[in-house]
């Protein structure tokens, strides 16, 4: 049965407003890694910054008695998760950000994930968007591409580029493979083991790198904790909870609004200078959302409406399977942290 019209636009709402906390978070993740990197080396701000938040979000969920998973093999999954979510992810923007890729560049190229992810899923789940959502998927791409044109003409080196790509390459695994994680994990408990896991593979990396004395000047200690607590522990959470209610391509789209938004507030927080470039990239990027957004909600209609008098509630028709299949499923079982 369709939802009513005052709950559909409470849904909305919230919607709307978890998606505009991912997409600041996230944005504040390249602009205080930029001010971090330059004050600390990169994979030793990484091991505090994971050690700090394994903390917080650890004693959150020892206060609150959240429950762990049972078995061994159940704390699997989320570690692989972790370890390509924050490890291989940041490790290659930092890393990249510290060879003198800038902060819109790096979000730029992170800002293809949903793109990969919504070719990935094609293939291994059998996801599909309508026609409008690809169309809204390569305007995303077009709108982070104008944004930051001023600088894919400066000097960013090769490889920290490449290594921004394997950033990429991390946070697209990681999304798919936390998105088949079961329902009936704990926020809490599987951010925890994620952030955790990240936490030991840092450990090596760190001591081969630049060892872990963390500077302490202001920069330093002001940047590891704003990435523990408002990125690692915050950002993690919400990308959770809009894979929950979203696919993986219509969760990670808000990704294309990240470049513009970081090109317009590192004017006041990186003084970097304000191109007209950076405004259209808003401007595209917000109708890309809204495309994408709205193939969503379409086939999500279709899927309940083709459901007949008599077949089950919550089984998908013979027309157009793959679509609704991909549709139901997210939202009968939708996928928790592992």
């Amino acid at each position: 049965m369709p939802a009513s019209p005052p709950r559909a636009r409470s849904g909305r709402l919230v919607g709307l407003a978890l998606a505009t906390a991912f997409v600041l978070v996230w944005t504040s993740g390249y602009l205080v890694g930029d001010i971090g990197t330059s004050a600390s080396p990169p994979l030793t701000l990484l091991f505090w910054r994971f050690l700090l938040a394994t903390a917080v979000i650890g004693t959150i969920a020892l206060v609150t008695r959240a429950p762990w998973p049972p078995r061994l093999r159940d704390w699997v999954r989320p570690a692989a998760a972790g370890v390509l979510l924050q490890n291989v992810q940041f490790a290659g923007i930092y890393l990249g950000l510290s060879l003198g890729v800038s902060a819109g560049l790096a979000s730029l190229i992170v800002s293809a994930s949903p793109l990969v992810i919504a070719v990935a899923a094609v293939g291994l789940d059998g996801e599909r968007l309508r026609p409008a959502g690809w169309v809204g998927l390569g305007l995303g791409l077009a709108g982070v591409g104008i944004a930051v044109s001023t600088e894919l003409s400066g000097g960013a080196r090769v490889a920290g580029i490449a290594l921004c790509v394997l950033g990429l390459a991390g946070f697209s695994a990681g999304t798919l493979l936390q998105k088949h994680a079961p329902a009936s994990a704990d926020l809490r408990t599987g951010t925890t083991i994620q952030i955790g896991a990240a936490t030991i593979v840092s450990v090596p990396l760190a001591a081969l790198s630049g060892g872990f004395a963390l500077p302490l000047a202001a920069p330093a200690i002001g940047s590891v904790v704003w990435l523990a607590v408002v990125n690692s522990v915050g950002g993690l959470l919400l990308l959770f909870v809009l894979l929950r209610r979203r696919s993986g391509a219509g969760a990670t789209s808000y990704l294309f609004l990240v470049p513009p938004v970081t090109a317009l507030l590192a004017v006041p927080v990186l003084g970097q200078p304000l191109h007209l470039a950076a405004l259209a990239g808003v401007a595209l990027a917000a109708v890309a959302v809204g495309l994408v957004s709205r193939s969503e909600r379409r086939a999500a209609s279709e899927s309940v409406g083709t459901a007949g008098p008599n077949r089950p509630k919550g089984t998908p028709s013979t027309t157009g399977g793959a679509l609704q299949r991909g549709s139901l499923i997210r939202r009968s079982r939708p996928p928790g942290p592992g």
